[in-house]
């Protein structure tokens, strides 16, 4: 568990009010059963803020703009703690809670910065149903909601921030995982200095975690975790338990290697460092039950040449997370924020199809359809493509068919219900650009 000090909320608790959330309505996002003494302390789910109902509807001093629907529902069981429900985002965010009795409790700026945060003291048990706004109308930003009993807050002046969104995303792997290591393209470096956590420590890091992993432990001993780049880069890494690893130059020359013993599930938060300042690298981040990293054994020699293989991993867990949303979902659009691109031709796969992408999907959909169309698309300031793989098989993908600029887009006008497989791609090979993912039964980016 990751033992952090409390930090307590200004909250508004109102007993009524002009009511536009539906709590009835399922929430958007998913719920959990957690009971007192959960872990991993604190529980923690990536949600997108944001709707387009006023918040003051429940209360004159709730803030912002919510989605009709919950965003989370929490089923919980009391014992003895406090509880305390907060949101951690790169925007500014608000918090609307409906306890279990109807009470109704918000908040804006209760946490650190502009992230909210609601302590619940001697809470009951029952559900707890979440939604996260977004300050400003039309604003729908990338979200952690963490639940804990131990309090929140986001590190000192010394250590970066463990409830900060991972940049370039999460995934969620139980033990025996395959393909063993899984891996994932980050870009090292930031402005925090690594060795003002530790002077075991070196490299400049990011304030959030470039990737985070929710472990489910099994039968295996220890979890490695190397990067490998052409630049030279280190690691931090913060496990279920709270404690902090360190490394340089641990793995093949320069790279930096993280093995990782008495293994405990829950959330791994990962940086890959830059041992010089301003030096912001391409590097392959990757995570092993096996011992193995990604890129750093030396090329065989004299052996026989392979036909190229397309290298594309339907089966693969997707990148940037997974969804589940229902025709009719709230709020429309549904966005996830994506790094472009990969090492593999989108042409491998369907003859046509533009762009470079990742071997893994870069986001998975689980969707129901009803009678309204699908539509997928990109947003970005570069150009990118998209391809997808639908729930029959069949391979789509589009280059410049979105409504501004190269953005991409793909409509499906009688979509099937199941699973899309999505890749944002990039048009030049290597060029790795931040783009959002729009799934929409209204229009297209």
């Amino acid at each position: 568990m990751k033992a952090f000090l409390l930090a307590t909320a200004s909250v508004a608790l109102m007993a009524g009010g002009a009511l536009a959330q539906d709590y009835s309505a399922p929430p958007s996002y998913g719920s959990v059963n957690l009971n007192a003494g959960f872990t991993p302390d604190p529980y923690n789910v990536n949600i997108t803020s944001g709707g387009s109902i006023p918040a003051s509807n429940v209360s004159g001093e709730c803030r912002g703009w919510v989605a009709n629907a919950p965003d989370y529902s929490v089923n919980y069981s009391a014992g003895g703690y406090d509880l305390t429900i907060g949101a951690t985002s790169s925007s500014d965010t608000t918090l609307l809670v409906n306890g279990p009795n109807g009470e109704w409790y918000c908040d804006d700026d209760g946490g650190q910065g502009l992230n909210p945060l609601v302590q619940l003291n001697n809470p009951r048990s029952g559900r707890y149903d979440v939604w996260i706004g977004s300050y400003s109308q039309g604003d729908y930003a990338s979200t952690v909601l963490s639940v804990s009993e131990i309090g929140l807050t986001q590190g000192n002046s010394n250590t970066p921030n463990t409830y900060a969104p991972a940049t370039f995303g999460s995934a969620n792997l139980n033990s025996g995982f395959t393909p063993d290591p899984y891996t994932v393209n980050v870009t090292s470096g930031g402005v925090r200095s690594a060795r003002a956590m530790s002077s075991s420590c070196a490299g400049w890091i990011a304030d959030a975690p470039d990737f985070s992993v929710n472990y489910s432990a099994g039968g295996y001993d220890t979890l490695t975790i190397g990067a490998v780049s052409n630049s030279d880069t280190t690691l931090v890494v913060n496990d279920a338990y709270g404690n902090w690893y360190c490394d340089d130059d641990s793995g093949n020359g320069l790279n930096p290697l993280v093995t990782l013993a008495n293994l405990a599930s829950g959330r791994y938060d990962i940086w890959v460092g830059s041992y010089s300042e301003g030096d912001y690298a391409t590097s392959v981040l990757s995570i092993s039950e096996i011992g193995q990293v990604a890129g750093s054994r030396p090329p065989a020699v004299n052996l026989p040449q392979q036909p190229p293989q397309s290298g594309i991993n339907m089966s693969a867990p997707a990148a940037y997370g997974t969804a589940s949303l229902r025709s009719g979902f709230q709020p429309d659009p549904y966005r996830v924020n994506i790094t472009s691109g990969g090492g593999y031709r989108a042409d491998s796969v369907e003859s046509g199809c533009a762009g470079w992408v990742a071997s893994a999907p870069d986001f998975e959909l689980t969707y129901t359809a009803g009678s309204l169309p699908l539509i997928i698309s990109a947003a970005s300031n570069s150009d990118t493509t998209l391809l997808i793989n639908g729930p029959n098989g069949v391979w789509f993908c589009d280059d410049d068919g979105g409504n501004a600029g190269l953005n991409p887009a793909v409509r499906f006008d009688r979509p099937m219900s199941g699973v899309y497989d999505i890749w944002i791609g990039s048009y030049s090979q290597g060029n790795n650009a931040t783009a959002s993912l729009s799934i929409s039964e209204l229009y297209s980016e």
